[in-house]
């Protein structure tokens, strides 16, 4: 895949543009795609791909690392500095501050941190958490904005607490920044976001934002091809498991390297792609580069080597490639909300999404609930897979985002808009 195509994907746009994917149309009764697999097997060989389902096991960690790697935010990185490539040349009293809003699991801390090691700006470090919980606002007044080069704060939420002092803290670093006129390329949580606009009239103050665009069934084709290769060339095929379908077109993932009755019929023939279970993933996960990815990760098994080598002959030999198989978007299996969850779930919920992911004890702190009522709810959703604790960190789990999400709107609470 070029340079170009691959970073086509990443989009940051201003509010009136941002939309969300497309929701896929009806499934064809029998796709070309799927009658180009049944073609190639008789009844009995297709019978006995029935059977390979049956002993489906889950892909081994070390290849699932390789072929749905985690980005490298890179392309992303290098779209962003495009977007503010003339900025970086104005008088600083113009515009001095660049904000990019995006949801959870768009891997925007990532984004913005790869895009001040390749342009060599300084990063704006992060309070201490006992800093903010307190009165003493020193920290901002020993901040350095005499520099010539651009500023970058990858996480704004990491210096917002909702709590008196944070928000003290927050207003006062911020009046700083801007009063400095200083250029800042500013990350911020779609979720912290709304709430500063709800409660501050935050945007108010500043020019309007960029936005992530969701990743449609498009972008997100490329964005799983270009990871399938992001490691190497690995000649993957994805295949779904009840038709034998394509879930990722043969001609990005199999390097051009089919068999010439495939590849002629792949070259004349593109409207089977993005296939239905790509359009159901995009609508699924928001367009959420994360929320995708972790689906898609789930997705994934193996038949024993033998099986495999049998059943994808039809495409390449089995020493050229992998056949993964990939369930139906239906039978995936998906973190829901446990029932007679207590009042502090969704207040701990929409803490999380608010923060991006707290320790507990501060949980604790923040939130006026009893810390055992706490902690349970905490461990209940871990088990239902809808947050995760990593490093000590409490966050909602990617895969269990659209969940956490339609739960929050169902018990009308404030929702960022993406």
């Amino acid at each position: 895949m070029d340079k170009e195509n691959k970073t086509a994907i990443w989009n940051f746009v201003k509010k009136k543009d941002y939309s969300l994917p497309d929701k896929p149309a009806t499934e064809k009764a029998r796709s070309f795609v799927a009658s180009i697999w049944n073609n190639f097997f008789s009844e009995e060989k297709q019978k006995s791909r029935v059977d390979i389902q049956s002993e489906l096991h889950s892909v081994p960690q070390t290849l699932l690392d390789t072929i749905a790697p985690y980005p490298d935010w890179k392309n992303a990185a290098a779209q962003v500095g495009k977007k503010i490539s003339s900025w970086i040349y104005q008088p600083a009293s113009d515009e001095a501050l660049k904000i990019f809003v995006a949801p959870n699991g768009s891997g925007l801390q990532e984004i913005l941190s790869q895009l001040s090691e390749a342009k060599e700006w300084n990063i704006i470090p992060n309070p201490e958490i006992k800093q903010l919980l307190g009165r003493d606002f020193s920290w901002i007044d020993d901040l350095n904005f005499s520099t010539e080069k651009p500023l970058v704060v990858p996480q704004l939420d990491k210096f917002f607490l909702r709590h008196h002092n944070g928000i003290d803290h927050f207003r006062r670093f911020m009046a700083r920044l801007v009063n400095s006129n200083q250029r800042c390329v500013i990350g911020c949580n779609s979720w912290l976001w709304k709430f500063l606009n709800q409660a501050m009239s935050f945007s108010e103050n500043f020019f309007e934002p960029y936005f992530l665009q969701s990743l449609g069934a498009n972008e997100l084709q490329d964005f799983f091809c270009q990871l399938e290769a992001q490691n190497g060339v690995n000649l993957t095929l994805f295949r779904q498991t009840d038709s034998g379908s394509f879930v990722l077109p043969m001609l990005k993932t199999y390097e051009g390297q089919l068999p010439a009755t495939l590849k002629e019929a792949y070259e004349t023939k593109t409207d089977d792609f993005p296939s239905l279970f790509i359009k159901k993933l995009a609508l699924h996960s928001r367009g959420i580069p994360l929320v995708a990815w972790s689906t898609w990760r789930s997705s994934m098994n193996m038949a024993p080597e033998e099986e495999v080598a049998e059943a994808a002959k039809d495409a390449a030999a089995a020493d050229r490639g992998k056949t993964i198989w990939v369930k139906p978007f239906e039978k995936i299996s998906k973190p829901e909300i446990p029932s007679g969850l207590g009042r502090s779930a969704s207040f701990i919920l929409q803490l999380l999404l608010l923060q991006d992911g707290l320790p507990q004890d501060l949980i604790y702190r923040l939130l006026d609930f009893d810390k055992d009522a706490i902690a349970g709810t905490l461990y209940r959703l871990r088990r239902a897979g809808l947050v995760v604790l990593e490093n000590d960190i409490w966050r909602v789990s990617w895969i269990g985002y659209p969940e956490v999400r339609r739960y929050l709107s169902q018990e009308d609470y404030l929702m960022d808009s993406m």
